[in-house]
């Protein structure tokens, strides 16, 4: 190989590093391109989730400010609640002592009604007797009065027999 030959093989190898390097340059300058595209298409999407999140963030600022509200209206609600079971609580024991006081009023009744039942009957008794007592006497007052008006009249005949007497003695005198 001569020097040409040698400078011709060079210059093919020169030519073909200066071609690849060309060609290096373009594929690079298209990957350039690709990614600034790329760049501007992710700056993009992340100005649009940039927005979003800002939107979201005053969305959950919202949410949390009404859960907060909630949250408060349902802690009185669960105070009055409280309250009402509280209230609740108290008058079921006041039921149950009433109907404790109910089941010995009703044991006391029972008694009193036990005592009235034989009450009646002993009046019933004494009613009975008290007519028969008073049937005896009103029979006892009839004769008694019978008999009054028996002496009453045996009285008047003596009196009379008296004054008869002493008008057949008187003249005597």
């Amino acid at each position: 190989m001569s020097f040409k030959g040698v400078l011709i093989i060079i210059g093919v190898v020169a030519l073909g590093v200066v071609i690849t390097f060309g060609v290096e340059e373009l594929r690079f300058r298209v990957m350039y391109r690709a990614l600034l595209a790329e760049v501007k298409t992710l700056q993009g999407e992340n100005k649009r989730l940039q927005a979003t999140n800002d939107d979201l963030f005053e969305e959950v600022r919202t949410l949390k400010a009404q859960l907060d509200a909630k949250t408060e209206e349902y802690q009185g609600k669960i105070s009055q609640l409280e309250e009402d079971v509280k209230i609740l609580e108290t008058a079921n024991q006041n039921a149950q002592a009433i109907r404790v006081e109910v089941n010995t009023l009703e044991e006391k009744n029972q008694h009193l009604q036990t005592k009235n039942n034989d009450l009646t009957k002993q009046i019933k008794t004494v009613k009975g007797q008290l007519e028969t007592k008073t049937q005896e006497y009103e029979e006892k007052i009839s004769q008694l009065q019978e008999e009054r008006r028996s002496l009453t009249e045996k009285i008047s005949r003596l009196e009379e027999l008296i004054n008869k007497a002493r008008t057949i003695l008187a003249p005597e005198e």
